[in-house]
Protein backbone atom coordinates (compact mmCIF):
# COMPACT_ATOMS: atom_id res chain seq x y z
CA UNK A 1 0.00 0.00 0.00
CA UNK A 2 1.48 3.37 -0.98
CA UNK A 3 1.70 6.33 1.37
CA UNK A 4 -1.16 8.27 -0.21
CA UNK A 5 -3.59 5.36 0.06
CA UNK A 6 -2.46 4.57 3.61
CA UNK A 7 -2.93 8.21 4.64
CA UNK A 8 -6.45 8.18 3.22
CA UNK A 9 -7.41 5.01 5.08
CA UNK A 10 -5.90 6.25 8.33
CA UNK A 11 -7.77 9.56 8.09
CA UNK A 12 -11.05 7.66 7.85
CA UNK A 13 -10.12 5.52 10.87
CA UNK A 14 -9.05 8.46 13.03
CA UNK A 15 -12.19 10.41 12.16
CA UNK A 16 -14.48 7.47 12.89
CA UNK A 17 -13.77 7.31 16.63
CA UNK A 18 -10.55 6.54 18.44
CA UNK A 19 -9.92 3.42 20.56
CA UNK A 20 -8.82 5.75 23.37
CA UNK A 21 -8.89 4.41 26.91
CA UNK A 22 -9.63 0.84 25.84
CA UNK A 23 -6.36 0.73 23.89
CA UNK A 24 -4.40 2.67 26.52
CA UNK A 25 -5.29 0.14 29.20
CA UNK A 26 -3.51 -2.62 27.26
CA UNK A 27 -0.20 -0.95 28.10
CA UNK A 28 -1.07 0.98 31.26
CA UNK A 29 0.90 0.26 34.46
CA UNK A 30 -1.25 -1.00 37.31
CA UNK A 31 -0.68 2.18 39.32
CA UNK A 32 -1.84 4.44 36.48
CA UNK A 33 -5.54 4.57 37.43
CA UNK A 34 -5.09 6.29 40.81
CA UNK A 35 -1.99 8.34 39.99
CA UNK A 36 -3.74 11.62 39.13
CA UNK A 37 -6.98 13.59 39.43
CA UNK A 38 -9.17 15.61 37.07
CA UNK A 39 -7.74 18.75 38.65
CA UNK A 40 -4.21 17.59 37.79
CA UNK A 41 -5.20 17.40 34.13
CA UNK A 42 -6.77 20.87 34.21
CA UNK A 43 -3.56 22.53 35.41
CA UNK A 44 -1.12 20.34 33.46
CA UNK A 45 1.57 21.68 31.17
CA UNK A 46 0.64 21.35 27.49
CA UNK A 47 2.74 19.28 25.07
CA UNK A 48 2.49 17.62 21.67
CA UNK A 49 4.27 14.67 20.07
CA UNK A 50 4.25 13.05 16.65
CA UNK A 51 4.28 9.41 15.56
CA UNK A 52 5.97 9.28 12.16
CA UNK A 53 5.64 6.36 9.72
CA UNK A 54 7.31 5.69 6.39
CA UNK A 55 7.63 2.78 3.91
CA UNK A 56 10.94 0.99 3.40
CA UNK A 57 11.61 -2.14 1.34
CA UNK A 58 8.00 -3.22 1.30
CA UNK A 59 7.20 -2.67 4.96
CA UNK A 60 6.08 0.20 7.14
CA UNK A 61 8.24 1.50 9.97
CA UNK A 62 7.64 3.95 12.79
CA UNK A 63 9.99 6.36 14.52
CA UNK A 64 10.74 6.60 18.22
CA UNK A 65 13.51 8.45 20.02
CA UNK A 66 15.68 7.83 23.03
CA UNK A 67 15.83 10.91 25.20
CA UNK A 68 19.26 12.28 26.03
CA UNK A 69 20.47 12.00 29.61
CA UNK A 70 19.42 15.01 31.67
CA UNK A 71 18.27 15.91 35.16
CA UNK A 72 14.63 14.98 34.73
CA UNK A 73 12.08 12.18 35.07
CA UNK A 74 12.22 11.13 31.40
CA UNK A 75 16.00 11.01 31.10
CA UNK A 76 17.08 8.21 28.74
CA UNK A 77 13.53 7.00 28.16
CA UNK A 78 11.94 6.03 24.86
CA UNK A 79 9.40 8.46 23.47
CA UNK A 80 8.22 10.36 20.42
CA UNK A 81 9.62 13.53 18.88
CA UNK A 82 7.80 16.31 20.70
CA UNK A 83 7.77 18.62 23.66
CA UNK A 84 6.15 21.47 25.52
CA UNK A 85 3.98 23.96 23.70
CA UNK A 86 5.50 27.43 23.44
CA UNK A 87 3.78 30.81 23.25
CA UNK A 88 4.74 31.18 19.58
CA UNK A 89 3.01 27.92 18.60
CA UNK A 90 -0.28 28.68 16.90
CA UNK A 91 -1.76 25.29 17.80
CA UNK A 92 -0.95 21.94 19.38
CA UNK A 93 -0.24 20.57 15.90
CA UNK A 94 2.22 23.38 15.16
CA UNK A 95 3.97 22.51 18.42
CA UNK A 96 4.33 18.87 17.32
CA UNK A 97 5.70 19.84 13.90
CA UNK A 98 8.15 22.34 15.38
CA UNK A 99 9.43 19.88 17.93
CA UNK A 100 9.91 17.18 15.28
CA UNK A 101 12.03 19.60 13.25
CA UNK A 102 14.06 20.76 16.24
CA UNK A 103 14.68 17.36 17.77
CA UNK A 104 15.25 15.06 14.80
CA UNK A 105 15.58 17.43 11.83
CA UNK A 106 12.47 16.19 10.01
CA UNK A 107 10.38 19.02 8.58
CA UNK A 108 6.82 17.77 8.28
CA UNK A 109 3.98 19.80 6.87
CA UNK A 110 0.33 19.62 7.83
CA UNK A 111 -0.42 17.51 4.76
CA UNK A 112 1.71 14.69 6.20
CA UNK A 113 -0.50 14.54 9.30
CA UNK A 114 -3.46 12.18 9.08
CA UNK A 115 -5.00 13.14 12.39
CA UNK A 116 -4.79 13.39 16.15
CA UNK A 117 -4.82 10.58 18.69
CA UNK A 118 -6.29 10.55 22.19
CA UNK A 119 -4.60 13.03 24.57
CA UNK A 120 -2.86 11.52 27.58
CA UNK A 121 -1.84 12.87 30.98
CA UNK A 122 1.70 11.99 32.08
CA UNK A 123 1.79 12.11 35.87
CA UNK A 124 5.57 12.12 36.57
CA UNK A 125 6.21 15.25 34.49
CA UNK A 126 2.66 16.65 34.76
CA UNK A 127 2.22 17.06 31.01
CA UNK A 128 -1.03 16.74 29.09
CA UNK A 129 0.18 15.37 25.77
CA UNK A 130 -1.58 15.53 22.40
CA UNK A 131 -0.22 12.92 19.97
CA UNK A 132 -0.41 13.31 16.19
CA UNK A 133 -0.08 10.67 13.47
CA UNK A 134 2.01 11.47 10.35
CA UNK A 135 2.84 9.43 7.24
CA UNK A 136 5.58 10.32 4.73
CA UNK A 137 6.52 8.80 1.37
CA UNK A 138 10.04 7.68 2.25
CA UNK A 139 12.50 7.41 5.12
CA UNK A 140 13.50 10.90 6.26
CA UNK A 141 17.03 12.11 6.84
CA UNK A 142 17.50 12.55 10.58
CA UNK A 143 19.61 15.28 12.18
CA UNK A 144 19.49 14.92 15.95
CA UNK A 145 19.67 17.65 18.56
CA UNK A 146 22.12 15.97 20.97
CA UNK A 147 20.78 17.98 23.90
CA UNK A 148 17.37 16.39 23.41
CA UNK A 149 17.86 13.07 21.62
CA UNK A 150 20.59 10.45 21.93
CA UNK A 151 19.26 8.00 19.33
CA UNK A 152 16.50 7.38 16.80
CA UNK A 153 14.83 3.96 16.99
CA UNK A 154 12.69 2.22 14.40
CA UNK A 155 9.98 -0.38 14.83
CA UNK A 156 8.34 -2.42 12.09
CA UNK A 157 4.61 -1.83 12.06
CA UNK A 158 3.96 -5.55 11.64
CA UNK A 159 5.67 -6.12 14.97
CA UNK A 160 3.84 -3.24 16.63
CA UNK A 161 0.53 -4.75 15.53
CA UNK A 162 1.53 -8.32 16.36
CA UNK A 163 -0.19 -10.45 18.98
CA UNK A 164 3.06 -11.22 20.82
CA UNK A 165 4.29 -7.66 21.35
CA UNK A 166 3.50 -7.05 25.00
CA UNK A 167 5.33 -8.49 28.00
CA UNK A 168 5.76 -7.50 31.65
CA UNK A 169 8.97 -5.79 32.75
CA UNK A 170 10.27 -5.08 36.22
CA UNK A 171 11.05 -1.37 36.51
CA UNK A 172 11.76 0.74 39.59
CA UNK A 173 8.05 1.68 39.59
CA UNK A 174 7.06 -2.00 39.69
CA UNK A 175 5.91 -4.52 37.11
CA UNK A 176 4.75 -2.74 33.93
CA UNK A 177 3.55 -3.76 30.44
CA UNK A 178 5.91 -2.96 27.59
CA UNK A 179 8.18 -4.36 24.92
CA UNK A 180 11.88 -4.48 24.15
CA UNK A 181 13.33 -2.43 21.31
CA UNK A 182 17.05 -2.41 20.56
CA UNK A 183 17.95 -3.12 24.17
CA UNK A 184 15.48 -0.60 25.60
CA UNK A 185 12.14 -1.12 27.32
CA UNK A 186 9.25 0.84 25.82
CA UNK A 187 6.67 1.39 28.53
CA UNK A 188 4.52 3.99 30.30
CA UNK A 189 2.85 6.78 28.32
CA UNK A 190 4.80 5.92 25.16
CA UNK A 191 3.55 2.34 25.26
CA UNK A 192 -0.01 3.48 25.94
CA UNK A 193 0.00 5.79 22.92
CA UNK A 194 1.53 3.04 20.79
CA UNK A 195 -1.24 0.66 21.86
CA UNK A 196 -3.79 3.06 20.40
CA UNK A 197 -1.67 3.59 17.27
CA UNK A 198 -1.53 -0.17 16.78
CA UNK A 199 -5.32 -0.46 16.89
CA UNK A 200 -5.74 2.38 14.38
CA UNK A 201 -3.29 0.78 11.96
CA UNK A 202 -5.05 -2.58 12.19
CA UNK A 203 -8.35 -0.95 11.20
CA UNK A 204 -6.67 0.84 8.26
CA UNK A 205 -4.92 -2.18 6.78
Amino acid sequence: MNAEKFRSRLKVVLQSGLPGLKAHLVAAPSFRKNSFTVEDVKVARQASVVWLMYPEKGEWKGVLIKRAAYDGVHSGQIGFPGGEREAADGSDLECALRECWEEVGVKLDKGDVVGALTPLYIQPSKFYVRPYFAVVDKKPQFVLDPKEVSEVLFICVDRLCGEELWSDFKMKEGLVPGFELDGNVVWGATAMILAEISECIKFAQ
